[in-house]
C-alpha cells in the first residue's frame, strides 16, 4: 500500500479503481483530417453529446457544450488557421488565445483559458482521429492534472466515486461539481508521483486529503467505518435535529442542472439563486419569456423563501455579448450592482422578470457586490419602480455582504434593508486582498482568521440587535469547522451545498452539545485560526 497526502476539499470517503483522464497530445502521430473536416466533426459530436446530457436533465453541462459549439465555430480562431499549417502550429492558435485570456487575472477568464486548451486538443485529436475513451463501467477514482466542464460533461459521473486534480483551487470548476454532487474530491497534489496502474484500487478521504493506492485490509476496514459513520450522519440528518438546533437550512442553486437534480426535504428555500448563469454560456442575451420560465420551474422546487442575487457578472464572470469594460482588475471594476445600475434597461428586465413569475409570493432580492448605500438606494428605487407598474408589492431587499465596506458599517443600512446575506468567498477574497483563484495564494483564503471573523460577527450583532434576518451564502457555511464558528457567533441561517446537509447537521449538533460555554469574545481574541480549530475540536 502507498498512501499520498494532499487537500481535502469535498468531504466523503471514496473506493475506486485508479482511473487517468490524460489529454496531453503526441505530435508524432500525423494528421488524418483537415482541420474543416475535423471541426464539422467536433461539432457534430458536441452536438450528439449536448442531446444525451439533456436527456439526463445534465442542463447546465449542455448549455457548456453549446458555448463550445460557438468557441470551435469562432470566425477569429478560425481565420487563425489553415490547413498548411502543421499540428503543432494549429495548437499554438489555441494556446495563444488561452494565454491572453490567461493575463487577464481573474476566475472567468481562467476557466475559459482552460476550455479553448480543451477546444485546441480535441480538434488536435480529431485530426488525428483519435477519440479519448472516457467511457468508464466500474467505480473509480479519476486522477487528472485539470477537468475543465468538457471532461465532467463526458463522464459518467455516477461511477465516480472521487476526484483527484492537481490544478486547481477551492472554488473551481472541478471542485464545484464535486460539492455539488457530493463527490469527495482532494487538490494540490502532484498526480505524477504515482505509477499507474488501472488494476489498483484507490481509497480517497475527501476530507483529509487521503489517497490509499492498493489500500491494505486494514484501510478498507477503516473504509467501511468510515462508510458507517455517513450513514450515521445521514440519520441525524432530520428535521427533529434541525429544529432542535433552531436553524434553517437553504441551498446554493447555480444552474438548470442544479434546480433539476435538487432532492432534499429538509431544505425546502433557496438562500442564493446565482442568476448570472442565465446569461453565462450563451450567444446572446435571454429573452424576458426564458427568464420568467426559469423562475417559475425554480418556484417549483421550492415551497419557501428564494433569495435571488440579482446578475453577478464582471470579476470572474465574463459574458461576451454583453461587451463588459475591458479592466485591468475586474474583480475591483464594474461588477455586481455596479454594472446593472450602469445598465439599466437589462437590470429593469431581470426585476421584471422577478415581478412577473410565480416567485412573487416568496422571492427576496439581494443585490451583489454592494460596497456604499448609494448603491443600494439606487438599486431599490428600481424595484419599487417597476413593482408600482406592474401592481404587485416589492419584495423584501437585501444585500450580499462581501465587501469589508458593508461587514464595518452594517448599522448604516439598518433602516434601508431588509435582510443580510453574508457571501464570505469574495469577503475573504477582498479582506485579504488576495486572488481566490489563484491557488497559489491559499494561505491567504482562512475563513477562521479573527479579521475575517470580526466583520461577519458585526454583521450577525447587527442583525441580532435590529431584529434583521442575516445568513451566509458563502461556503463556509458548508464548511464543518467555520459552520461550527458562525453558530457559536449567533448564525442561524445556513445557505448551503446541498450534499453537506448532514455533515453541517452534525457539526452544529456537537456545538450545541459540548461547545456551547465558548463565548462570542473568546473566538473574536483568537490568535490563530490553528488554535480555533483545536478549540472547537
Amino acid at each position: 500500500m502507498d498512501t499520498y497526502k494532499g487537500s481535502g476539499v469535498s468531504p466523503g470517503i471514496g473506493l475506486g479503481k485508479f482511473y487517468v483522464i490524460n489529454n496531453e497530445i503526441d505530435f508524432s502521430i500525423p494528421k488524418k483530417l483537415s482541420f474543416k473536416e475535423s471541426q464539422k466533426k467536433l461539432d457534430k459530436r458536441y452536438e450528439q453529446l449536448i442531446g444525451e446530457l439533456e436527456k439526463e436533465n445534465r442542463q447546465d453541462e449542455s448549455k457548456v457544450l453549446d458555448a463550445y459549439r460557438l468557441l470551435i465555430n469562432d470566425p477569429e480562431i478560425i481565420e487563425m488557421v489553415d490547413d498548411a499549417q502543421n499540428l503543432p502550429e494549429i495548437f499554438q492558435v489555441f494556446k495563444d488565445t488561452s494565454d491572453q485570456m490567461l493575463s487577464i487575472e481573474d476566475d472567468y477568464f481562467r476557466q475559459r483559458a482552460e476550455d479553448i486548451i480543451s477546444i485546441g486538443k480535441e480538434m488536435i485529436f480529431t485530426m488525428q482521429d483519435i477519440v479519448i475513451d472516457k467511457n468508464i463501467t466500474q467505480d473509480v477514482i479519476i486522477f487528472a492534472d485539470d477537468l475543465t466542464p468538457n471532461d465532467t460533461s463526458s463522464i459518467d459521473l455516477t461511477k465516480v466515486k472521487g476526484f483527484v486534480v492537481s490544478n486547481a483551487g477551492p472554488t473551481s470548476h472541478a471542485v464545484i461539481v464535486a460539492k455539488n454532487l457530493g463527490i469527495p474530491c482532494v487538490i494540490n497534489f502532484d498526480i505524477t508521483k504515482i505509477d499507474v496502474d488501472f488494476d489498483k484500487s484507490v481509497v480517497l478521504d475527501g476530507e483529509t486529503g487521503d489517497i490509499f493506492v492498493d489500500p491494505s485490509p486494514d484501510v478498507l476496514k477503516k473504509v467501511q467505518e468510515g462508510m458507517n459513520k455517513i450513514d450515521k450522519l445521514n440519520e441525524l440528518y432530520n428535521h427533529d435535529s434541525i429544529e432542535y438546533l433552531d436553524i434553517e437550512l437553504r441551498a446554493n442553486i447555480g444552474s438548470n442542472e442544479e434546480i433539476n437534480a435538487f432532492n432534499d426535504d429538509h431544505i425546502k428555500s433557496v438562500g442564493l439563486f446565482r442568476s448570472e448563469f442565465v446569461y453565462i454560456d450563451r450567444s446572446s442575451k435571454p429573452t424576458l419569456k426564458e427568464q420568467i420560465e426559469i423562475n417559475n420551474e425554480l418556484n417549483t422546487k421550492f415551497s419557501n423563501t428564494i433569495v435571488f442575487r440579482t446578475l453577478d457578472i464582471g470579476g470572474d464572470k465574463q459574458v461576451p455579448y454583453l461587451n463588459l469594460p475591458k479592466e485591468e482588475n475586474p474583480f475591483l471594476g464594474v461588477r455586481g450592482i455596479r454594472y446593472s445600475l450602469d445598465e439599466e434597461k437589462l437590470f429593469r428586465e431581470q426585476i421584471i422578470s422577478i415581478l412577473s413569475s410565480d416567485l412573487i409570493e416568496k422571492v427576496k432580492i439581494m443585490f451583489p457586490m454592494v460596497s456604499i448605500l448609494y448603491d443600494f438606494l439606487d438599486a431599490k428605487k428600481i424595484v419599487i419602480d417597476e413593482a408600482k407598474k406592474l401592481n404587485v408589492n416589492p419584495p423584501p431587499l437585501g444585500i450580499m455582504v462581501e465587501t469589508p465596506s458593508v461587514a464595518l458599517n452594517a448599522d448604516q443600512y439598518i433602516q434601508h434593508v431588509d435582510f443580510f446575506s453574508i457571501g464570505t468567498n469574495d469577503l475573504i477574497q477582498y479582506t485579504y486582498a488576495a486572488d481566490r483563484g489563484l491557488s497559489s495564494l491559499n494561505k491567504y483564503q482562512d475563513s477562521l482568521d479573527v479579521s475575517v471573523l470580526r466583520l461577519i460577527s458585526n454583521v450577525i450583532d447587527t442583525g441580532l440587535k435590529n431584529d434583521i434576518e442575516v445568513s451566509v451564502c458563502g461556503d463556509m457555511a458548508s464548511d464543518k469547522d467555520a459552520s461550527i464558528i458562525l453558530y457559536l457567533l449567533g448564525l442561524r441561517v445556513f445557505s448551503i451545498a446541498p450534499s453537506q446537509g448532514p455533515n453541517i447537521i452534525n457539526s452544529l449538533i456537537h456545538a450545541k452539545d459540548n461547545l456551547s460555554h465558548i463565548k462570542k469574545e473568546e473566538i473574536l481574541s483568537s490568535t490563530d485560526s490553528q488554535s480555533l480549530r483545536k478549540l472547537i475540536s
